[in-house]
């Protein structure tokens, strides 16, 4: 090297934190739009389901590069150490009781009635949700009574930024707990909010996270284009991804059920879902997800001792009703976070 090209390395400033955002994550397509960049920085913003940086930024560190889960080396993956499915204190099946839920939630309704039941207790104070959103583009609500819960029920694959919410309550000026809803990849988020040293208003207030199974994701442009090509006029009432060999996209209109084949669906999914192998959340205190094979169940991860206690609250005042797991259906579930994790290794986009 030249004096003169010495020189003008040495001069040349190091790149902002939101370059090594753009550069590391935004630009090579690996945001997975889960919301935790968003909603303290001004560079950064979401919409139609996609987060962009309309403008500079100056700062050499902040929260946006510290806590995005797609940082590689995060470390908040999968914990080969843990077993496939993560650490696990228990699993059941698992349906809730109110009548009130029937027709309005997923599968077993045992997300709507903890996140319920936890307001209701006054273990949070509100709660971090994702509802559909304009344009049928999902995003986070913040919710504190049980009707807020119930107008957010049901699933909405599509990315929907929740987390923006939680940042934007943690910087409140509050002391009350707060619980939040999330895919595999926001669990992973609000696990490196609530672990970093320079962020400490997540340790203190997070107090419950339940994380989903996640098969896919898909883009909220992405979304209506399959939509479209579908001949599916929506809103959608109800979208699913039944476990195989169903091969299919559920969806669930007032028109009535659509059935799309997943190979219509794959160019949909976000890129940066090719890198998560976690199907389970494996960094939530709870996980839920579909019982194989039993309508109207949840299979129900319990990983922590305040997701125990919790799910311990609900049984107690029965809200929920827990039945033992078939041991194949344990096995199958096994073998697809085993599948999604060789998939994730591999860069290939989950065919489920």
């Amino acid at each position: 090297m030249s004096t003169g090209q010495a020189r003008s390395a040495a001069q040349e400033p190091p790149p902002t934190v939101l370059q090594r955002l753009l550069d590391e994550v935004i630009t090579p397509g690996l945001c997975v739009a889960c919301g935790t960049c968003l909603g303290l920085c001004p560079h950064l913003v979401f919409f139609d389901g996609q987060v962009a940086a309309p403008d500079a930024c100056d700062l050499e560190q902040g929260r946006c590069y510290d806590l995005c889960p797609q940082v590689a080396g995060a470390g908040q993956g999968p914990r080969e150490h843990e077993g496939v499915l993560g650490p696990v204190r228990a699993i059941h099946w698992a349906r809730a009781t109110a009548g009130e839920l029937d027709g309005r939630v997923q599968y077993g309704g045992v997300v709507s009635a903890l996140a319920a039941l936890a307001l209701e207790e006054g273990l949070v104070g509100e709660a971090v949700l994702t509802a559909a959103g304009a344009r049928g583009a999902p995003a986070g609500v913040r919710v504190s009574d049980r009707e807020g819960v119930l107008a957010a029920a049901g699933s909405i694959y599509a990315a929907a930024g929740t987390l923006r919410e939680l940042n934007q309550a943690l910087a409140e000026a509050a002391d009350h707990s707060l619980l939040v809803v999330g895919l595999p990849c926001q669990a992973r988020g609000a696990a490196k909010m609530a672990g970093h040293p320079d962020y400490p208003a997540a340790g203190r207030r997070l107090g419950m996270v339940i994380g989903l199974f996640c098969t896919m994701n898909l883009s909220a442009r992405g979304l209506r284009a399959v939509l479209a090509e579908a001949g599916v006029e929506p809103p959608v009432l109800r979208a699913d991804f039944p476990p195989p060999p169903a091969g299919v996209f559920q969806v669930t209109t007032a028109a009535g059920l659509s059935e799309i084949p997943l190979e219509k669906v794959y160019d949909a999914v976000l890129p940066g879902c090719k890198t998560c192998g976690d199907l389970t959340a494996e960094t939530a205190d709870l996980s839920v997800g579909a019982a194989e094979g039993e309508a109207g169940l949840n299979t129900v991860i319990v990983r922590t001792a305040r997701g125990q206690e919790l799910l311990e609250r609900a049984v107690a005042a029965g809200v929920l009703e827990l039945r033992r797991p078939a041991a194949a259906s344990l096995e199958h579930l096994k073998e697809a976070a085993a599948g999604k994790r060789a998939r994730a290794a591999a860069g290939e986009v989950d065919h489920g």
